[in-house]
């Protein structure tokens, strides 16, 4: 026995510091095993080295290693681990394991635990090995705020996940599942429905009123009852997605639906038509009845020319095209006084590319303009082509109008993944303005603001 405590005490020096690697290297799952055993053995609960270890295991197998501790061990390590963890990842089909454990150390619960990621299970099982699975999730993280539900499960959402914030569901969704989450998840705040299991699946929304609280919501493209989403006052951003063919224009009345039912609202739209089947007319997504809108941005579109006069409102101030093919973006630039910035990033055209330039500042010209049209391109000959036809004095002269510049290596300034529709709304914009408090011209007669005009 002195024998074997002079080796324990001659080896503590060494093995919690050599156990664990330098930061730059991740430990391996053998090395955070047998310095967890060392510690548990030898080191005092208070010691930094625990801290360090139970944040290893937040994003580690934890299930196994806790199964693999002797019971003494495992007593003494649980009633720490719920002191100290704040977020966990594990099998969908080890919570049930998780708990047995968790109660052979003598915790019911573990309170402090905010996220959760909950992965698909190493080994096949069937839908009725997951039964429960989640209501036994709720008892055991009571305070749970962020679920990340990357496995498939058929369970009914339980009752007891009432303080979510944020919920992520990767796999499949059924209607049962999705009006159980918006009626027992009143607190939710981030709601990102991907269905990736199921794409073809048509959603009924209605029951997405209960969640108050959303700000930020993402569908599948195919649903029903679009305009529920007007009734969400908090809601910030709304993302569509289908990555599969989009069925010709069943999708278009979805979303412009949704278009009107928050046009007063609506701050930014972005489209990437990657899976488009046919040319988007943008004009019968009836944008021009937003008057809160400032941004369009599209990509991968091919773009029919507008069957309407007006495609994009006045309040529109950027028009941005990516890999996209159009005509001529002037027809989206009729009576746009207010727009400020147009990006061409990689756009064929159709017709007149080596006039375009030309009829721009023609069309620029014609209009009320308070501000220059800043026109950004990149790769694109004929409008390089025209611009290096241009001398220096003609763009002195025509800068009041249009302001041209090319830029190499453009990357795409705005977050969009393919085959996806981000809308982004803010306050809205239904009253009238008080001119009383316009006070830079209200020293003015009306005389002297036409003649400044």
């Amino acid at each position: 026995m002195s024998n074997e405590a002079n080796q324990d005490s001659s080896a503590k020096p060494t093995s919690v510091s050599s156990s664990l690697p330098n930061s730059t290297d991740p430990p391996t799952f053998k090395q955070i095993y047998a310095t967890l055993r060392f510690c548990l053995r030898y080191a005092n609960s208070t010691a930094n080295i625990f801290n360090r270890l139970i944040t290893l295991l937040e994003t580690t197998d934890i299930i196994t290693i806790t199964s693999m501790l002797p019971k003494e061990e495992l007593e003494r390590f649980v009633p720490m681990m719920a002191q100290r963890m704040t977020r966990i990842r594990m099998d969908i089909g080890d919570i049930g394991k998780f708990k047995t454990l968790s109660q052979a150390g003598g915790v019911s619960e573990l309170p402090l635990i905010r996220r959760c990621d909950l992965v698909p299970p190493k080994l096949r099982r069937s839908d009725a090995n997951k039964s429960g699975q989640l209501m036994i999730l709720g008892q055991l993280l009571p305070r749970l705020e962020h679920l990340n539900m990357q496995a498939s499960i058929a369970d009914p959402f339980p009752v007891n996940l009432r303080h979510l914030h944020t919920l992520i569901v990767h796999q499949s969704v059924y209607q049962e599942m999705l009006d159980r989450i918006c009626d027992n998840c009143p607190l939710l705040q981030q709601l990102y429905v991907r269905n990736e299991a199921r794409p073809n699946t048509s959603l009924d929304i209605a029951h997405i009123v209960k969640c108050e609280q959303l700000r930020d919501l993402q569908l599948p493209l195919m649903l029903h009852t679009p305009v529920a989403v007007c009734y969400l006052k908090n809601l910030k951003t709304l993302t569509l997605q289908r990555q599969q063919l989009w069925p010709d224009m069943d999708w278009l009345p979805i979303v412009r639906d949704i278009i009107n039912a928050k046009r007063d609202s609506l701050q930014r739209l972005s489209l990437d038509g990657a899976w488009l089947t046919i040319p988007l007319d943008l004009h019968l997504l009836q944008l021009y009845r937003c008057w809160a809108l400032r941004d369009v941005l599209l990509s991968n579109c091919k773009l029919a020319d507008p069957t309407g006069h007006v495609s994009l409102p006045l309040s529109c101030q950027r028009f941005s095209l990516m890999d996209c093919s159009v005509s001529t973006p002037l027809y989206f630039l009729r009576n746009s006084a207010q727009m400020q910035l147009l990006e061409l990033h990689k756009c064929q055209f159709a017709n007149r590319g080596g006039k375009l330039l030309m009829e721009l500042l023609k069309q620029r010209q014609r209009l009320p303009i308070l501000n220059p049209l800043q026109l950004h391109f990149s790769d694109s000959t004929p409008l390089r082509s025209e611009l290096l036809s241009w001398d220096q004095k003609q763009r002195q002269a025509w800068e009041e109008c249009l302001q041209i510049r090319e830029l190499n290596d453009y990357k795409m300034n705005w977050k969009q993944k393919l085959a996806t529709i981000i809308m982004t709304f803010g306050d809205p914009v239904n009253y009238t303005p008080d001119l009383d408090q316009l006070n830079e011209f209200s020293h003015l007669t009306p005389a002297e603001l036409l003649r400044d005009l």
